[in-house]
């Protein structure tokens, strides 16, 4: 195969993976870190690229501190000033409709979420790709919730590798989310693989996985001021115990209507009995340069 054509299958094979539901609204939601940053792979499987992405994102929650739905509009853009580097930033408009104030909807301006991509060997290797990254939320909300977290900041510092066969392909990815408010700091890891396939002549992509969390360590604000070491919940967050995990199910498909753009959708239901949020799913336009 040449290589320019290997090339293309890769970008193609790999064109599945959709921005993932934020889930700031939950407090201590270290796992939507994860999901989105291995949804947000778009179209290269980790490989630094220039694209711009318009997508809605949707997540609802039946239950805890914070009930309702929540739909972001964002418009993510990101640049590759090297083939082996990219950065990009995603501004995203929030709309809350809160299940515990009869439907009152709220909307404003939501968390801006940086990154920043390296592929150190991407002019030599195609089929496996190995990429390290950073993401960084700012905390730039607007809407506030009735539990409210207050301002988070979130760093996320993360390594995927894709390989990728004539129609198969896998990804595994690991991520480590250190997330800072005013209850105090935790700190969760998270590990994620996906499994996928191209249908329809490559037209059609199809991907399935999963991904498991755990909190590592957290420190609770005391009131006097300062933090302590605590194995429990920090305030305003539930089910976030030191050492508890949690699984979603990750389903990602996208229609390849031009080899520079694609449409991408996904789903995400967490499977296990603690869980931050009911399903999620996410529909969006991408286009490459």
């Amino acid at each position: 195969m040449s290589r320019p054509r290997a090339a293309r299958l890769l970008a193609v094979a790999l064109a599945l993976a959709p921005a993932a539901a934020r889930a700031h609204h939950v407090p201590g939601h270290g796992a939507s870190e994860g999901v989105r940053t291995i949804n947000s792979l778009n179209g290269a499987g980790g490989r630094a690229n220039t694209r711009l992405l318009l997508i809605n994102e949707f997540v609802y929650t039946g239950f805890g501190l914070n009930p309702g739905t929540m739909d972001s509009l964002s418009l993510v853009g990101e640049y590759a000033p090297r083939p082996w580097l990219s950065f990009a930033l995603q501004a995203p408009l929030l709309m809350f409709r809160a299940a515990d104030t009869q439907g009152e909807t709220r909307v404003g301006y939501g968390d801006t979420r940086v990154q920043v991509r390296v592929t150190p060997h991407a002019s030599k290797l195609i089929h496996r790709v190995l990429t390290a990254g950073l993401n960084a939320s700012l905390p730039t909300r607007t809407v506030r919730f009735t539990v409210d977290p207050g301002p988070i900041v979130a760093v996320a510092p993360y390594v995927v590798f894709t390989r990728t066969y004539m129609t198969w392909y896998w990804q595994v990815l690991a991520i480590s989310t250190v997330d800072i408010r005013r209850a105090g700091v935790a700190v969760d890891f998270g590990a994620s693989g996906q499994v996928g396939a191209r249908l329809a002549n490559g037209k059609v992509n199809l991907g399935v996985g999963l991904l498991l969390d755990t909190r590592l360590a957290a420190f609770c604000t005391l009131p006097e001021g300062g933090r302590e070491f605590c194995p429990g919940n920090r305030a305003g967050e539930l089910y976030r115990d030191l050492g508890t995990a949690r699984g979603t199910g990750l389903m990602a498909v996208s229609y390849n209507f031009h080899r520079r753009g694609s449409l991408v959708g996904s789903v995400q239901v967490p499977f296990t009995r603690l869980r931050d949020y009911t399903i999620g799913w996410s529909l969006g336009l991408q286009v490459f340069f």
